[in-house]
């Protein structure tokens, strides 16, 4: 939340959150612009003219800010609804797998920014390299993000290049059938790459190796 935050406000848009407590992620949203509700969620922290509300999946129907933005007809997206439209308006390139997605993000994204492509980045962790920030905004067409699997939230997103490090059981509070629930689901996720599409495929992982031999698009083998 805190990067797509950010994002936004480099981009001029004005930014308001809320935040049950203080942290060094909310001070430095404040310092570049934002508007931060410390504590308890209220309905009088949302006002009418905001033009859209992006809530964390945690956040259910009775949240009051939620409630109060359905009573001022004010459009609601999750993140991973938010982040996803930007993946239809960029070229993107997205990293999943249950382990290792925020090193692999950051690592892909370095190697991107040194090479001069100028991406704009939605990582899971700070870089020092972006003085402790979870997100670069670049000025080219590349978007690098870290696509995570829990709530099927990357079906929300539609990626041109998907690096996939690794499958195995993992949130089975949400993928309550198991591992054949989350093969299921990678593989509709991988499906939204058109044939020219790429997937770049953990060749070590035997669960990476099932979803890549049935992909439609290019597969690249690392």
């Amino acid at each position: 939340m805190s990067a797509l935050a950010g994002y936004f406000l480099s981009r001029g848009h004005q930014v308001f959150g809320s935040d049950l407590s203080a942290s060094p992620t909310t001070e430095a949203l404040k310092k570049q612009g934002a508007v931060i509700f410390i504590g308890p969620h209220k309905a009088e922290n949302l006002k009418k003219g905001v033009g859209l509300i992006i809530h964390t999946a945690a956040a259910t129907k009775d949240n009051p800010e939620l409630k109060q933005a359905k009573k001022l007809k004010i459009k609601t997206q999750l993140y991973a609804e938010a982040l996803g439209d930007l993946t239809r308006k960029m070229f993107t390139i997205a990293v999943s797998g249950m382990h290792g997605k925020s090193t692999t993000t950051a690592m892909l994204a370095l190697v991107l920014e040194n090479a001069g492509l100028d991406p704009t980045v939605i990582v899971g962790t700070k870089l020092r390299e972006w003085g402790n920030m979870n997100y670069r905004v670049g000025r080219s067409k590349y978007l690098v993000i870290e696509a995570d699997e829990y709530n099927a939230s990357f079906l929300n997103y539609w990626p041109k290049i998907i690096v996939l490090t690794n499958i195995e059981e993992e949130h089975l509070d949400f993928y309550k059938g198991g591992l054949k629930q989350i093969m299921e689901t990678f593989k509709k996720y991988v499906n939204h790459l058109g044939e020219d599409g790429v997937l770049v495929a953990n060749g070590q992982d035997k669960n990476v190796m099932k979803i890549a031999k049935n992909a439609k698009c290019k597969v690249m083998y690392y």
